[in-house]
C-alpha cells in the first residue's frame, strides 16, 4: 500500500511538471496565420522583408515545450520512482514523509498558480471594450475615393491609425494568454477567429508573455471595391519562456468603406530576415 501511495504521487508530480513546462508562445504561435490583404505589396523598411504567407492555415513552427515538458516531467518522476524502489529510502522513514510533504506543496503552488491565471483571464474580458474599435477613422470616405490608390486615401489618419494597432496588438496578446476569445472575436475575421482558436489549443492554459519593446510601421492602405485593406508592420522584442525574442510580422486589417467602422484582423505574415 505505501508503495502504490507513492508511486501515484509521483505520476502526479511527474505529469504536473509536464503541463508547466508546455511552451508559452505570442498570438498565432509566431507563424502564419489567416489571409493577406489582396493590395498587400512588400514592405519599404530596411527592418523587414515580405515572407511567402500561407493562406488559410497556421504555419507549423516546430516548438520543443510538449514533447519536450512531458520527457522532463516524465524523468523527474522516474528518479523519484527509482529512489523510492531501488531501496533509497528503505530505512529513512522520516525523510519518506518530508519528501511526500515536499510533492504535496509542490502540486499546491501548481494549482494556485493556475487558479490565479484563470482568475486574471476572468476579470480581463471588458478592460478595453471601450477601445475595441480604436483603429476606425472619423472621418466618412469621400464618395469619389472608391477604387484601388497607389497612395493613401484622403479619409486616412496615419498617426490615428498607428496608435491604434499598437494598442490592438497589445490588447490582442493580453486576450491570447488568457484564452479569452470573446475579446478576440471582437478584433479578427470569423475566417481568422477559427484559426486562433486552434492554434491556442496547443498552448498551454496559463500561457504568459510580455511585450518588452513595440513598434509598429505602416506597409499600405488601399481601397478595393467597397472595402478598405491595410498591412502594418510589428517588430520588436517579446518575453517567451523568460527569453527575449526578436520578432518581425505583418498584420492584415480590412474594413467597410462606411462611417465609424472598425478594422478587422484578417492574417498575421511572418517577415523572414533580409
Amino acid at each position: 500500500m505505501r508503495h502504490l501511495f507513492i508511486m501515484l504521487l509521483v505520476g502526479v508530480l511527474g505529469f504536473g511538471l509536464a503541463v508547466d513546462y508546455a511552451e508559452a508562445r505570442r498570438m498565432g504561435g509566431g507563424g502564419n496565420v489567416g489571409s493577406v490583404s489582396r493590395s498587400a505589396s512588400p514592405p519599404t523598411t530596411a527592418n523587414a522583408t515580405q515572407g511567402q504567407p500561407r493562406q488559410g492555415q497556421a504555419a507549423g513552427t516546430p516548438r520543443a515545450g510538449g514533447m519536450g515538458g512531458m520527457l522532463g516531467g516524465l524523468l523527474a518522476g522516474g528518479l523519484l520512482a527509482a529512489l523510492f524502489f531501488g531501496g533509497a529510502f528503505d530505512e529513512l522513514r522520516m525523510m519518506d514523509l518530508l519528501l511526500i510533504a515536499g510533492i504535496a506543496f509542490l502540486l499546491f503552488r501548481l494549482l494556485a498558480r493556475r487558479r490565479t491565471a484563470v482568475a486574471a483571464g476572468a476579470a480581463q474580458p471588458t478592460q478595453n471594450q471601450a477601445q475595441a474599435h480604436a483603429f476606425q477613422s472619423d472621418v466618412m470616405p469621400a464618395a469619389g475615393s472608391l477604387g484601388g490608390l497607389a497612395s493613401e486615401p484622403e479619409w486616412f489618419d496615419r498617426e490615428r491609425f498607428l496608435g491604434g494597432a499598437k494598442e490592438h496588438f497589445m490588447t490582442l496578446q493580453r486576450a491570447w494568454d488568457n484564452n479569452d476569445f470573446a475579446q478576440i472575436q471582437d478584433y479578427v475575421t470569423p475566417e481568422l477567429y477559427n484559426l486562433l482558436r486552434e492554434e491556442r489549443a496547443q498552448h498551454p492554459a496559463n500561457n504568459r508573455t510580455e511585450i518588452v519593446r513595440l513598434f509598429a510601421e505602416l506597409g499600405s492602405v488601399q481601397e478595393i471595391g467597397s472595402q478598405a485593406e491595410a498591412t502594418v508592420i510589428f517588430h520588436g522584442i517579446i518575453d517567451e519562456n523568460g527569453e527575449h525574442n526578436e520578432f518581425n510580422e505583418t498584420w492584415h486589417l480590412i474594413r467597410e468603406l462606411r462611417d465609424e467602422a472598425p478594422w478587422y484582423l484578417q492574417g498575421i505574415e511572418q517577415n523572414n530576415a533580409a
